[in-house]
Order: structure tokens, then C-alpha cells, then sequence
């Protein structure tokens, strides 16, 4: 019988989400023992296309950490959405903006001028960011930045929240402990529930509303 599947992606955060999962110490065995990791490019090589590949619902629960604030961030949180049983919100990020929320109290090209031109910056040729850079390989492309920051039930709908910046051990070790018990039929998750609105609309100047 194969195993259920599991995946963790990694959006507009610091990476200390992905640190945090590797800090149940032993207990991460268990989930290699019980599920199959299909998708977690911090800890595995695998292509977006072999993502858009799976069937539908075919992953079990994704760990999405991290906002939204790029088109490949939404790209991601709309395709994982789809190919996704359960989806949860996964630390401060992606429940509540958290520290890269902070970034919509200004405009983009403000980030960008205090970035690239700023008196702490050494940058002569005022070299920014592009979407497109032609070199002897190809094209190298980066994924344009969003108007604004976005939590992820601002994107997509979002069956479950744990909070933390980052969660703490035991509150993964208890988030997986319950899914080896679901796996196992010793347990059933509650229907979807929002914990809480989203932080970022009172301070973000003309966010999106919610999309779905």
C-alpha cells in the first residue's frame, strides 16, 4: 500500500519554518516512515512540473510557509491548492504577513530606491533587478514582485493555521503526531475553520481583497 503524501513549501519567508521542522530531532523519521514526500525544495530536488503533474488532490497535506509576494509565490499557492487534501498555513508569514508584511507600508518602488540607491548602498550604475537578463546560457528570468503582500487565505482557502515565527517544536510534533493518527484511522481532522482574519488588510495601503 503506497503512503499518503506530504509536501512543505517554502514562499515569501526566512526559512526558519523549514529549520523548525528539522528541530522535532527523531520524530522526523516518522514522517518519512509514514508518508511519502512528494514536494519540499528545500530538502529535495524536485521540478514544479512534476508538481503540475499529480492529480488533483493527490497530496495528503501541504505545510505552506510563507506570504505571498510574488507571482511565483502565487503560482505555487494556487497550484499546491489544487493538488492538495489539506493546506495548511504554516507559521506567522503566512497566517499574518509577520516581518516581510512590513514592506506594505510602502510603495515598491520606494523598497526598491532605499534597496538599490540608498547613501548605505555602494551602486554607481543604479543596477536594479530584472525580470529578464540575456547571458552566454539563455535568459535568466526572476519572478516580478507583487503590488503588495498577501497572506495565503488572502489567495487560496486554507484548511488549517499554525501560528509561530516559527512554530514551536511541540506544536509540530503534535500537528504531525495527529496526521500519522488520521493515516492510521485513529483520528479525523475538524472541518475547515479560519482561526483569524488576516493582519495585513488594516495597514496595507489598497490590498487586494480576498481571492479564492
Amino acid at each position: 500500500m503506497s503512503k499518503p503524501k506530504f509536501a512543505m513549501y517554502w514562499a515569501a519567508a526566512c526559512g526558519g519554518c523549514e529549520i523548525a521542522v528539522l528541530n522535532i530531532d527523531e520524530k522526523v523519521l516518522d514522517l518519512d516512515a509514514n508518508f511519502e514526500v512528494a514536494f519540499w525544495p528545500a530538502a529535495m530536488d524536485v521540478k514544479y512540473q512534476e508538481v503540475e503533474a499529480m492529480e488533483d488532490a493527490s497530496i495528503l497535506v501541504t505545510l505552506f510557509n510563507g506570504s505571498i509576494r510574488t507571482d511565483e509565490n502565487e503560482h505555487m499557492a494556487r497550484l499546491l491548492r489544487r493538488k492538495s487534501k489539506l493546506l495548511v498555513a504554516f507559521g506567522s508569514c503566512a497566517n499574518e504577513g509577520c516581518i516581510p508584511g512590513l514592506a506594505n507600508l510602502s510603495p515598491l518602488e520606494e523598497i526598491f530606491d532605499r534597496a538599490y540607491t540608498s547613501p548605505s548602498t555602494v551602486n554607481p550604475d543604479h543596477v536594479r533587478p530584472k525580470t529578464a537578463s540575456q547571458v552566454p546560457e539563455g535568459v535568466l528570468t526572476l519572478t516580478p514582485l507583487q503590488a503588495v503582500i498577501r497572506t495565503l487565505d488572502q489567495v487560496v482557502e486554507v484548511d488549517y493555521h499554525v501560528p509561530g515565527c516559527p512554530p514551536e517544536s511541540h506544536q509540530i510534533a503534535a500537528v504531525l503526531e495527529v496526521l500519522i493518527a488520521v493515516v492510521k484511522g485513529g483520528a479525523e481532522l475538524r472541518p475547515r475553520a479560519r482561526c483569524w482574519e488576516p493582519a495585513i488588510p488594516r495597514y496595507a495601503k489598497n490590498a487586494p481583497a480576498n481571492v479564492t
